[in-house]
């Protein structure tokens, strides 16, 4: 088992699969299958669009698999291809090899190191993230980082 995928293993063992503590509990998204590649586009750049499915979601996973791979070293495609990438717990989630041309669309509009981390929202995603992956101040508490 690779590092990245032990540590959301203990993540989920001592929290259980309960939903992430986020800013906009009971909120209500819609659904906008014409615009997935601009809703995630905009997700990435100023996260405007992250109550719009599945365009998020799409958003969401490349952001994902970024931070595995700059965090871990894993290639990007093959983190953006694992059907465990989202722990099976968003129902709007498509692999890469799924929707291919969905997600090199959006990698065009925004390249990785285009994303606007320090934008309001992806701030949250990435919070989020780094505590999934035990990478926050609690994770390296209870779970050091090895070097």
């Amino acid at each position: 088992m690779k590092e990245y995928e032990y540590r959301r293993t203990v993540f989920y063992q001592m929290h259980g699969h309960e939903r992430f503590e986020d800013e906009h509990q009971n909120f209500n998204y819609s659904i906008e299958n014409e615009t997935v590649v601009q809703d995630a586009v905009t997700y990435l750049l100023d996260g405007t669009s992250y109550l719009r499915f599945p365009g998020a979601a799409r958003a969401v996973a490349i952001a994902v698999a970024d931070f595995i791979s700059r965090e871990f070293g894993e290639d990007f495609y093959t983190a953006l291809n694992q059907v465990s990438l989202m722990n099976h717990n968003d129902p709007f989630f498509k692999t890469y090899q799924e929707e291919k041309d969905v997600y090199d669309a959006i990698l065009k509009n925004v390249p990785r190191e285009k994303i606007v981390w320090d934008s309001p929202r992806m701030a949250i995603t990435q919070r989020l993230i780094r505590q999934e992956y035990m990478l926050d101040e609690n994770g390296l508490q209870i779970l050091p980082r090895e070097e």
